[in-house]
């Protein structure tokens, strides 16, 4: 499993079927091969599991959460192959001429098979895929006074969602150099900023950004694109809207898209409930 990443790995801007699934289903599959009892391949498929997500958080390769969120997929794909290895040992392997040298032969054409699919999915997962994330929240003051709090936000310190709290970055404060478009604004991080440039200025209705740099650290298969707030006055109070595009190269999307929404609305909801805590009358 860890050969399979570290063939795989290449730059990390991008992650798709045959990292988690091809080659956890190799590595069962690999299992199933040389071991015998269907207890024991159990027990070696979890143990080299846990062995390879601990090996690859502990040398810097990926963080802890990443490790956790990937666990499900990995597993299946890793359950499948030595489902199928068990059974393609016990039928085809074992009744043909020379068994263990036939297991040699196919644990060395595992790599070219690996290598193989990567080549084909490469053109697949290299499109990036753009999502836009929304959150919403209602504000106890004007329009015109959440437009002001939005525009340049003082520290932020309000209690952290979850997955704030346990490893994304931490949203601290925002400088807007000045209320115009083209303006260049920054929004400062525990561990680094992103830089933005206002494209849209209509107050106190609706503004938005265009994401120009980033310096937070991993991820380096998702960018930020854009970032905009929604405002509308609901009676003496104010929604605001908040929304995030994203581009991403993690596939299969059907399992990454709702995580990768989970972390976004994280943010979001940090920023918005210390907008609420700002609202609030004196």
């Amino acid at each position: 499993m860890v050969g399979g990443y570290l063939l795989l790995r290449g730059d990390q801007t991008q992650f798709g079927l045959v990292t988690f699934i091809l080659v956890p289903f190799v590595s069962g599959f690999a299992v199933a091969a040389i071991v015998r009892k269907p207890g024991r391949i159990a027990a070696c498929c979890f143990t080299g599991l846990l062995l390879c997500l601990l090996f690859l958080f502990f040398v810097g390769l990926e963080g802890y959460l990443c490790c956790i969120l990937a666990t499900p997929l990995v597993a299946v794909g890793m359950a499948l192959g030595a489902l199928i290895g068990y059974y393609v040992r016990g039928r085809i392997i074992d009744r043909m001429d020379s068994p263990g040298k036939k297991t040699l032969l196919v644990l060395l054409l595992c790599p070219l098979f690996i290598a193989a699919a990567d080549r084909v999915e490469r053109p697949i997962r290299a499109v990036q895929q753009h999502e836009t994330f929304t959150t919403e929240t209602i504000l106890s003051t004007s329009p015109e006074r959440a437009w002001d709090l939005l525009a340049k936000m003082p520290r932020l310190d309000d209690p952290r969602p979850f997955l704030v709290a346990v490893g994304l970055p931490v949203p601290q404060s925002c400088e807007l150099d000045s209320p115009t478009v083209g303006s260049p604004r920054v929004c400062y991080f525990n561990n680094g900023l992103i830089e933005q440039k206002v494209t849209d200025w209509n107050r106190p209705v609706f503004m938005a950004f265009k994401i120009t740099r980033s310096t937070l650290p991993g991820r380096h298969w998702l960018t930020f694109i854009d970032a905009s707030y929604e405002l509308s006055g609901v009676g003496n109070q104010t929604r605001v809207v908040r929304a995030t595009t994203i581009g991403t190269r993690l596939y299969p999307r059907w399992y990454w898209r709702p995580f990768e929404r989970w972390g976004v609305t994280s943010e979001h909801e940090y920023v918005l409930s210390n907008l609420q805590k700002w609202a609030q009358p004196k």
